[in-house]
């Protein structure tokens, strides 16, 4: 089982610049650190991947998860995340690093419902956090 992170933002305006590198980083960080339970298999299958889809909307003042949605041809189950978005905040480390905890304890809350041990992503959440707002090409910048 592998874990990749994506991102799709559906709502004009509503959306943080994380890079195609920031998805690629994650999506190795949370591989690296989880494995599939025996209920993950049970399930699902071994074979199968899951999916994170990040999104934002502006009128949440706490992340959202949608799903699971499973895809059996492609062999995934997909959830989506749902990011609380203020027009008004200004960007920048601070608050991407609100988001990205908020997105990781999130992936943290799903995992624990497939019944997946999550105490290393746990441990380890704040030095991915601090890998991904201290590198540059983790997030656009205009």
């Amino acid at each position: 089982m592998k874990i990749f992170v994506s991102q799709i933002y559906v709502e004009v305006g509503v959306s943080y610049p994380f890079s195609h590198r920031f998805q690629k980083y994650l999506s190795e960080e949370l591989s690296k650190r989880i494995s599939a339970s025996d209920t993950f298999v049970r399930e699902y299958a071994e074979d199968f991947d899951v999916v994170f889809n990040v999104s934002a909307k502006a009128d949440i003042m706490q992340p959202e998860i949608k799903g699971p949605t499973v895809f059996r041809k492609d062999k995934d189950v997909e959830f989506t995340v749902f990011l609380p978005f203020d027009k008004q905040e200004p960007h920048g480390q601070d608050a991407y690093r609100r988001v990205l905890r908020q997105l990781i304890h999130r992936v943290v809350d799903v995992l624990k419902t497939l019944e997946m041990d999550v105490s290393q992503l746990s441990r380890d959440s704040d030095e991915i956090v601090e890998g991904i707002v201290t590198d540059p090409t983790m997030i656009v910048t205009c």
